[in-house]
């Protein structure tokens, strides 16, 4: 059977008898149209409908020529307004006698109708796709139950419900991958890759593009992906990447001209004149978004109109001319509220905020801000999963910097200030503490399936079979958006400690400090056992060249001590509680994630490990609430498990490394790892401690073992950090193919794992470093165990020295076995290793070592059993 006949069965087509040299070219125009718009590709089947549409009107076959009139009207929609478009469908669907018959009909014409209502009305898009998924249920169509089930996802996005978004699209995409519906493919990965662009995960978002772009290449008739197209562009945009941007603009809207595509030339003067103003070119990006509103208004346009209101607001608040900035904002926020773009409603309220904090108008701002911070914490409140919180976090951070800085700064407001911060920082870490979690059992098969196809990567592979594999892996890991590997238990509104709370946590001995870098002016709420104040400090700007400086300096093995110095001017100088109190606990923000506070020097010349102990923390309501944790009694039937001594054969590995998009130079064997992990076992030893060496050391035993049940878990292994996806960062073991492990120990195998331990020791190489996410903070290694129950995880922010590294934690175990609490126990080790090997160990070989979450109670010496 050929795919034309397929696709009329699928749509049901009945052809009245037709006279002989009519009907095989009417039917012929209709399936090549049908076969082009199945793909996705519109407007290459607009000729094909349009003049089926004659045909079938020339032998009075009513029906067949309404299918093909809706492919025309489907195919030019771009060319007429909107909003009249999709009323005069509404009224054929309520009044065409075709139409309340025929359901196959009816089903093609919500179709068209929800594809158009998706452009400005996500309320009409909804009731659209919901009336064809009943429809296509009850005609038994499989393919548009699961294409209606993603476009009910992609309402679901625009009204903020980014759960639901993401469950329905990738099982759409599942569905349609096991189908080889590439038209639905191409469709859904550019939803999924537009969704990590509007997070703002960029470097996330183009795989997702780029595997579009193959599928659409190899598909005959396919045509140009132009919404993968436009999404890379805005991708590309916010990487900086300028000029790979704008050769795919000008490609988008040279076809969007020459196939009078307006809609899509209404977005490739959007990114135009986007490109324009990040290159300064103020005049060029202003004429350029008035083009669009101009062509947003005349078409109906909903969304791009508020895209050129807000820009146009930026770049008449850049000339100085407020009156009309505050006018094109409130018009963004009306305009997008209108549309029903929920997700889009906190972006535009904080545009408008900032140009009532330049005029001066700090009561109105704050209320705005307000308005859209109500908006986000019930986004973030609705979902349990935790890719859903992050991504709204991450593209609503500066929401809550700005705000931060307009009380602090305008309004003098501590209580208040704390409150705006706390609300998203380390969020999904306080929300998981507060509620509980469940891990899923279909996210650990996935994990399983992944694992299985990376050791056929490990075997010799063709290039070929290589890319086929890859592409698999790809594919198979979109079941993630299907399976979350962590969900939180209540979907609630957050409630932040107070600081009264916070200040019951301290001991008198302890400062914590909160870091909000921003601009103009960085702040540092300090809260002691007795007060809460906030401190100015430099700007962003400023901050993040003296942290780039610094971590130059020690990362090339130097003393860093005028780097150190004056990052310790702007960091801790201005705060006298820095000086004052022993114990530090840090909430950093921003690039403050990647430095260790206690290798800044001071104003004596000395490292601030010499009289301080450090401790961070991803907020205060985390680490209020890890430190409850860890004073409640809980029994462990095991005191030690550790891992180490791991043999790393060197081609098969590297080779398995390098396909997984790993840097396999380093891959070297950890001689010193073994004696590490002795040393810790001889140190907090107990009856039924568990010790993997070498060989044993594999994945699976690891996953095998009753981790829950340990109080201290030690990884002295290999580590890997990607800085594009958290979820690939891994810690290295033994493969165990007989067991479907490929030895790569990843966090999205982590997070589903049990917990209870008073603390991780990752002694493996960038296990404190991944992804910043706005407030939510740092995508370490480190913090999947947190999410996974530990309370506490010693980790390292860069590649570490084997040797040094046993020496540090001999004594680290040592402090800790006495009774030290980690914090105290981790900086006496350092403080030791200064006195031993003086500056024959500058902070490269100690300072990487960093603990974050509760520094509470230390071990009592331990009970033989």
């Amino acid at each position: 059977m050929s795919f034309p006949v397929v696709l009329l069965l699928v749509f049901g087509f009945v052809f009245p008898c037709l006279a002989a040299d009519q009907q095989p070219a009417a039917a012929s125009r209709l399936q090549h149209a049908l076969h082009l718009a199945d793909l996705d590709n519109w407007a290459d089947a607009g000729p094909d409908f349009a003049a089926a549409e004659k045909m079938f009107l020339a032998t009075g076959d009513q029906r067949n020529a309404l299918y093909a009139r809706l492919g025309v009207i489907r195919s030019n929609s771009g060319q007429h307004p909107l909003p009249e478009t999709a009323a005069e469908l509404a009224k054929d669907l309520s009044s065409n006698s075709i139409l309340l018959a025929d359901k196959q009909l009816r089903m093609f014409c919500l179709i068209v109708k929800g594809d158009i209502d998706g452009e400005f009305d996500s309320r009409a898009m909804r009731e659209d796709w919901q009336e064809v998924a009943a429809l296509a249920r009850d005609l038994g169509d499989v393919k548009w139950q699961y294409r209606a089930l993603a476009q009910l996802g992609i309402a679901a996005f625009y009204d903020g419900d980014l759960e639901t978004a993401r469950k329905n699209v990738g099982g759409a995409l599942a569905e349609a991958t096991k189908n080889g519906d590439a038209g639905a493919q191409i469709r859904y990965l550019t939803a999924m890759g537009t969704g990590l662009v509007q997070s703002r995960l960029f470097d996330q978002a183009l795989p997702y593009f780029e595997n579009v772009s193959k599928i659409a290449a190899a598909t005959p008739d396919a045509g140009f992906p132009f919404n993968a197209n436009e999404e890379k562009v805005t991708a590309l945009i916010g990487l900086h990447r300028l000029d790979a941007a704008q050769r795919i603009d000008d490609d988008i809207m040279a076809r969007a001209q020459q196939g009078n595509r307006l809609s899509h030339e209404a977005v490739a003067l959007d990114l135009d004149a986007q490109i324009a103003d990040s290159r300064g070119n103020r005049e060029d990006s202003l004429a350029l978004f008035e083009r669009l509103i101009a062509l947003a208004q005349a078409q109906g346009f909903t969304r791009e109109l508020a895209t050129g209101q807000s820009e146009l607001s930026d770049l008449f608040r850049q000339r100085g001319d407020l009156e009309k900035a505050e006018q094109f904002a409130r018009l963004a926020a009306d305009s997008t509220q209108a549309s029903g773009d929920v997700w889009f409603v906190p972006e535009r309220l904080k545009t408008l905020a900032e140009v009532e904090v330049r005029q001066g108008k700090y009561a109105e701002a704050d209320n705005t801000y307000d308005r859209a911070s109500a908006f986000v914490d019930s986004l973030v409140g609705n979902y349990s999963s935790v890719l859903a919180k992050t991504a709204v976090i991450t593209a609503s951070s500066e929401i809550y910097t700005e705000h931060f800085s307009l009380v602090a700064q305008h309004l003098h407001e501590v209580p208040k200030a704390y409150s705006i911060v706390e609300q998203v920082r380390g969020r999904i870490l306080a929300d998981l503490l507060m509620s509980g979690s469940t891990r899923s059992s279909g996210a650990a098969g996935t994990e399983k399936a992944i694992a299985g196809l990376r050791i056929e990567l490990m075997s010799p592979t063709p290039p070929r079979e290589v890319q086929r594999v890859r592409e698999q892996i790809f594919m198979t890991e979109q079941a993630r958006w299907v399976t979350p590997d962590i969900s939180i238990l209540k979907a609630r509104s957050h409630d932040t400690i107070g600081i009264p709370q916070v200040q019951q946590s301290l001991s008198p001995t302890t400062a914590l400090l909160e870091y909000v870098v921003a601009y103009p002016q960085s702040y540092c709420l300090v809260i002691t056992r007795s007060h809460a104040r906030i401190v100015e400090l430099p700007a962003r700007q400023r901050i993040d060249t003296l942290t780039a400086a610094f971590l130059n300096a020690v990362k090339a093995k130097q003393s860093g001590e005028i780097e150190g110095r004056r990052l310790y001017q702007a960091l801790l100088q201005p705060i006298p509680e820095a000086t004052e109190k022993e114990n530090l606990i840090v909430v950093p923000d921003g690039r403050l994630h990647l430095i260790p506070f206690d290798a800044l020097v001071d104003g004596d010349g000395k490292y601030v490990v010499d009289s301080h102990s450090v401790t961070y923390a991803p907020s205060a309501t985390g680490f209020v609430l890890l430190t409850k944790q860890e004073r409640r009694a809980r029994t462990f039937s095991h005191t030690l498990f550790a891992v180490g001594g791991v043999s790393y054969p060197g081609g098969e590995l590297k080779q398995a490394a390098l396909t997984r998009g790993y840097d396999p130079d380093n891959l070297t064997d950890l001689p010193a790892s073994a004696d590490e992990v002795e040393t810790a076992e001889s140190t907090v030893h107990g009856q039924s401690d568990t010790i993997l060496l070498g060989p044993a050391a594999t994945e699976s035993a690891f996953k095998r073992a009753d981790l829950a049940h340990y109080r201290y878990i030690h990884l002295a292994v290999h580590g890997f950090a990607s800085n594009v996806d958290p979820d690939r960062s891994a810690l290295l073991l033994r493969s165990d193919p007989a067991h479907g492990e490929d030895g790569f120990l990843q966090a999205s195998e982590i997070v589903q794992m049990r917990f209870n331990a008073d603390m991780v020791v990752l002694s493996a190489c960038d296990t404190a470093l991944g992804p910043v996410e706005g407030e939510e903070g740092i995508a370490a290694l480190s913090r999947a165990f947190l999410l996974a129950g530990a309370r506490s995880v010693v980790s390292t922010l860069w590649s570490i020295d084997d040797t040094f590294s046993s020496f540090l934690m001999k004594r680290f175990y040592g402090d800790l076995a006495k009774g030290a609490p980690p914090g105290i126990a981790l900086a006496t080790a350092k403080r030791e290793m200064l006195r031993r090997y003086g500056q024959s160990a500058p902070p490269y070989y100690w300072a990487a070592f960093i603990i974050e979450g509760a520094a509470g109670p230390g071990v009592a010496a331990p009970v033989r059993k």
